[in-house]
């Protein structure tokens, strides 16, 4: 079981650059056969790789939430000069995150950080140039993140009342970057599931790929018209996404695990099964229909 952070933060809408890499996985790539899951050998990788892909989207997320509310916490009043910011694994200790706050002039103005071990978090103001490196991270993920308007895609979502974008950009090897869109919110009691996407590209913003998750918005309500708490919540994919995806993980781990939701479960139209997503055993099981 990979270790889930406790630390509770408020739902933040975010964008955050964080330095992982991860196993890249396209669930259509092994959909060969309408209604016949791939082989055991095959559907396991295809698993451990959605896991690694979630877990790392959920990490950026809740690192983020972390982060920007030490940030705010320690300057509330200083919001207003911040261009933006960007996570940094620490060289001296791998438990730990760093976040720089910077202007327009780029000047880092904030240095924050987060002990993934231990949950404790602190910051700092400073004023100081960014290194070459830094100013290089940040003009990448304008570029990647600027590809998006360079999509040929049809009926790409748009986003519902209530939610924001998320983007995450994680790096895939030397010049590939994978961009998440995922939806975050600040409604109480909901997961906002659906209208996701990522899509591919080099550093020069050049697209290489795109996947599509959800065309719709599902938002999952945690209790019942009762008030009594829901335990488990489903819903269903399309053939165009036929494993559970690792937004939907993400976000059952942002929102409903840390509500006490014990399950998650998706019935793919693709396969005629249910994968069913296990966060304490963090695995995803498969049960033919």
């Amino acid at each position: 079981m990979l270790p889930l952070l406790s630390i509770k933060g408020h739902h933040h809408e975010t964008s955050c650059f964080f330095l992982l890499l991860w196993f890249v996985f396209a669930p259509s790539a092994i959909a060969q056969k309408a209604d016949s899951l791939p082989d055991a050998e095959v559907l396991k990788a295809a698993n451990d790789s959605i896991l690694t892909d979630a877990y790392a989207l959920y990490l950026h997320e809740k690192i983020a939430w972390v982060l920007e509310d030490v940030f705010t916490d320690s300057r509330p009043t200083a919001i207003s000069e911040i261009a933006g910011w960007f996570p940094l694994a620490d060289p001296d200790d791998e438990d730990v995150v760093k976040g720089v706050f910077f202007n327009q002039e780029k000047k880092a103005l904030f240095e924050a950080s987060f002990n993934l071990k231990t949950g404790t978090a602190s910051g700092k103001s400073v004023v100081r140039d960014l290194s070459p490196e830094e100013i290089e991270i940040i003009n990448i993920r304008q570029k990647v993140l600027l590809a998006v308007r360079t999509l040929n895609v049809e009926d790409l979502p748009s986003c519902p009342e209530g939610c924001t974008f998320n983007t995450e950009v994680i790096p895939i090897d030397e010049d590939l970057y994978r961009v998440y869109y995922m939806l975050g919110t600040t409604q109480h009691g909901v997961i906002p599931f659906g209208c996701d996407f990522s899509y591919d590209c080099d550093s020069e913003g050049n697209i290489k790929g795109f996947r599509r998750y959800h065309k719709t918005y599902i938002p999952t309500q945690l209790n019942m018209d009762d008030g009594s708490p829901v335990l488990s919540v489903f819903h269903s994919h399309l053939s165009f996404c036929p494993l559970i995806a690792p937004t939907d993980i993400a976000l059952f781990l942002l929102y409903g695990y840390e509500a006490g939701l014990s399950g998650f479960q998706v019935l793919s139209t693709a396969y005629n099964c249910i994968f069913s997503f296990d966060p304490e055993a963090y695995e995803i099981n498969v049960k033919p229909l």
